[in-house]
């Protein structure tokens, strides 16, 4: 039965998006959340309160979970639910970056959405994926000089899930490089760009996959480059799911990133830290490698 359209925006969104794969589902503090594609700007999402004797949403908010091009191996529909622990969990489909050979696309890992006291968006990895953990190595606190990277040597994996927590005190930009070859031909940077708002000084996220592939077939794409806004004196504080073709970022509960990589080289398994225009410090890094989550291959994990 029609009960008359949910929302209608003409100010958050551009001329030509759509509402496709809606997800509506409440979210907390009373709130509810639509969750959807637009075949222009791809998985973005209102949150606010909804009416429901007029069955209208009237947003609080607008966000996007995707920040680069369209369907060149990042995030497209969304998929959500309600567990039977209460959670909002959303899963998205990933268009591939590069010609199909013979299937097409694959899926995010399980995103836990919620709100903060404030009614800020928290998006985090499912509890559930440290049951995947397998070998672990940690590195302590370590100072990167400006214009400097320092290679973590006993960090590396193919499919890993990297903690790290950084000071990015004076660096422009700091961050990790992951799927690193030796002598970083090959490499997928993921760093933050302090000050990127030149009025606002509000940071950026970013991974950046210009020099992930050697390959001559995978597709060009502009970096993944999302808001973040640190508190003064705030941490960088990192969850990176790395999965052979895909790399997920996860940053202080509050942004998440997602893009494909395809590393040609079989040694292109390294990381390290880096930083640019000015000093930074690694506080601490803990690394896992991960095991799959067929049954067939439970007891494997990639080095």
């Amino acid at each position: 039965m029609f009960l008359g359209p949910l929302i209608e925006d003409g100010f958050h969104t551009e001329p030509g998006e759509d509402g496709a794969v809606p997800n509506f589902w409440p979210i907390g503090n009373g709130k509810h959340m639509l969750l959807f594609f637009s075949h222009k700007r791809a998985a973005q999402y209102y949150v606010g309160d909804y009416d429901r004797s007029t069955h209208r949403l009237i947003p609080d908010y607008h966000g996007r979970m995707n920040y680069g091009p369209l369907a060149v191996g990042s995030l497209h529909a969304p998929s959500a639910t309600i567990d039977d622990k209460g959670r909002l969990l959303a899963i998205f489909n990933v268009k591939d970056g590069l010609p199909q050979e013979g299937w097409s696309n694959l899926m995010t890992l399980p995103r836990h959405l919620s709100l903060d006291a404030g009614n800020a968006l928290r998006i985090e990895p499912v509890a559930e994926l440290e049951a995947l953990r397998a070998s672990h190595r940690s590195v302590e606190s370590t100072a990167i000089p400006a214009n400097g990277e320092v290679i973590l040597s006993e960090i590396r994996g193919k499919a890993m899930e990297i903690v790290a927590v950084i000071d990015p005190s004076v660096a422009r930009e700091m961050g990790l490089c992951v799927l690193r070859s030796p002598d970083g031909q090959e490499q997928t940077r993921i760093s933050l760009f302090q000050r990127a708002h030149r009025v606002t000084g509000t940071s950026a996220l970013q991974i950046d996959v210009s020099t992930s592939s050697l390959r001559g077939d995978v597709f060009a794409r502009t970096p993944e480059i999302g808001p973040l806004k640190l508190e003064k004196n705030e941490p960088l504080r990192l969850r990176i799911f790395v999965d052979r073709s895909i790399v997920e970022v996860f940053a202080n509960g509050r942004q998440c990133l997602t893009v494909r990589a395809y590393p040609e080289r079989e040694d292109s398994n390294g990381v390290s830290v880096f930083a640019r225009g000015g000093e930074g410090s690694l506080g601490s890094l803990d690394g896992w490698q991960m095991h799959s989550i067929w049954p067939e291959l439970q007891g494997y994990a990639e080095q």
